[in-house]
């Protein structure tokens, strides 16, 4: 067997450990998406990749995607639940204060500021996007299951891209605009399924869900 793969019982116990503990719906999670969400709206409002990059970093979204994928695996319906209040409450959280964030920005700043490139981007999902967050899922599951990969995250929440989708359909309930909220909400489920089925697919392959693994 590959090296990689030595140890693997005790490998996926502490992978599958992370995971409960980030997955978790906490004051901390709800912190950094707070912050997240109004990096990323001020971002796209303000055309700057850069800020928006900053606020892929700071979001903990993708973390509880993967612990649901894995728990799905797992078939454990309390972690199952978890992931899926932790994911639900975060993206109405995100939703909400980008909403909140685009608000002040109407009044400041106007309709015109609406019109970013960057903002226009997250309007049009294709395949392409769900083959992004299909390969981000495979590289976060491995990264989790491998600890000494585990700081590479951070590259992997920025190919996702899960909270610039979620600011975007938050400025559109600002700008009352439902053509944008239904493309970038789109836009979101497409990322988020990528992300789920990728790391199904690299959890699987690593060992979850065989019989040894149904006790962890």
């Amino acid at each position: 067997m590959f090296k990689f793969l030595s140890h693997k019982e005790r490998i996926n116990r502490n992978a599958e450990k992370q995971l409960e503990l980030y997955s978790r719906p906490s004051v901390d999670f709800f912190v950094l998406i707070t912050i997240s969400a109004s990096l990323a709206t001020l971002g796209l409002a303000l055309d700057n990749s850069a800020i928006i990059i900053g606020a892929m970093v700071v979001a903990p979204l993708v973390t509880p995607i993967f612990g649901f994928s894995l728990y799905l695996i797992l078939l454990k319906p309390k972690g199952i639940a978890e992931s899926l209040f932790s994911i639900l409450t975060g993206t109405i959280l995100s939703v909400a204060t980008s909403a909140l964030f685009g608000f002040l920005i109407l009044l400041i700043d106007g309709q015109s500021i609406f019109s970013t490139t960057e903002i226009l981007s997250r309007t049009k999902p294709d395949l392409l996007y769900f083959i992004i967050a299909l390969l981000s899922g495979l590289a976060g599951a491995f990264a989790y299951v491998r600890p000494k990969l585990s700081e590479r995250i951070v590259g992997i929440a920025i190919s996702a891209a899960i909270i610039p989708p979620l600011a975007v359909m938050g400025l559109s309930i600002a700008m009352q605009n439902w053509t944008i909220l239904m493309a970038s909400g789109f836009l979101f489920l497409l990322n988020f399924a990528g992300i789920c089925f990728g790391s199904i697919i690299m959890f699987l392959i690593l060992g979850f869900g065989k019989e040894e693994n149904l006790e962890i």
